[in-house]
């Protein structure tokens, strides 16, 4: 049996609710052959029949194959799970209570190879229906992938990546609970290009109480070091350090903004964002360092 040309992959936690329509809008692709397509599903110790579901549906779908798990992770572990078991040449991320558009595999794969490149991005936003991609929407060619992504701020999943790319950027941090800022960050270091459609190719159903973002400082948490990891490791471009200070500056100041305590003109983090975005100021790796600490004794926070 030959490899698929996709793999879509999810992190699943109690969506039963709406997982048989997630797998319906992948069943549902268009222009994809029926043994080009194979669905991995990362169980992540769900309580709500979830699991139930998808073995049942992977009884009747040899292309579905579902992990089950006794310990509850979180995504980042879970997503790459998923992707370890990939076989397809490219691999589809989504969060399993999402929607990708009818056309979006053909689309984004037909984008990939005519642009020759390992990534493909696009806009994302929360919705409760899922149009098509327009089939004339812009594209654009990025030669910084990392820059553009810090500088975008591209957090959410629903992209196309090469499972060669995937494999050499190690996928998610799995130092973090969280994917949605690591993964994107991760890809992007390591392509030499990538195409960003200017049009919606994901779609996230309106948020609730389950959702991932409710806890804001968990996502404010996770940001931080997820972009902090770049900052060390170094040799990266000056746009890239540019994108990736502001984005640190920002959350150092949302998270001070968000923890419940007043917020001083004259803190810290409210001076250097105030002095980042005013004069361009950047901080060095050693300011970042030394507030490490703050986010390492928040309460409530989920570390791996």
């Amino acid at each position: 049996m030959t490899n698929p040309k996709i793999s879509y992959i999810a992190a699943v936690y109690n969506k039963a609710d709406v997982l048989q329509e997630t797998l319906g809008f992948l069943r549902d692709q268009e222009g994809i052959a029926h043994d080009d397509a194979e669905f991995i599903f990362a169980d992540d110790c769900s309580s709500d029949g979830s699991l139930d579901l998808l073995k049942s549906e992977a009884d009747k779908d040899p292309r579905i194959r579902v992990i089950a798990n006794a310990q509850n992770t979180g995504p980042a572990i879970r997503f790459n799970q998923a992707a370890s078991h990939a076989r397809g040449d490219y691999i589809l991320a989504l969060d399993a209570d999402d929607m990708v558009p009818r056309n979006a595999s053909r689309f984004l794969l037909s984008c990939a190879a005519t642009h020759n490149v390992p990534l493909v991005f696009g806009k994302s936003r929360r919705s409760e229906t899922c149009p098509d991609i327009g089939e004339e929407a812009e594209i654009s060619i990025v030669e910084d992938p990392l820059a553009f992504c810090a500088k975008k701020k591209i957090v959410r999943m629903g992209f196309l990546a090469k499972r060669d790319l995937w494999a050499q950027a190690g996928g998610a941090d799995e130092r973090l609970f969280i994917q949605d800022q690591s993964l994107p960050l991760r890809l992007s270091h390591h392509a030499p290009k990538l195409a960003y459609v200017h049009d919606y190719i994901y779609h996230l159903r309106p948020a609730d109480d389950s959702n991932l973002s409710a806890n804001v400082m968990q996502q404010h948490h996770d940001r931080f070091f997820a972009l902090l990891a770049f900052l060390e490791e170094g040799g990266i471009s000056k746009a890239a350090r540019k994108a990736i200070i502001q984005q640190l500056v920002s959350t150092l100041w949302k998270a001070e903004r968000d923890s419940g305590r007043p917020l001083a003109f004259l803190s810290s983090a409210n001076l250097t964002y105030l002095a980042n975005k005013l004069t361009g100021h950047e901080p060095s790796l050693d300011y970042f360092l030394k507030r490490q600490e703050k986010f390492l004794s928040l309460e409530g926070i989920r570390r791996v």
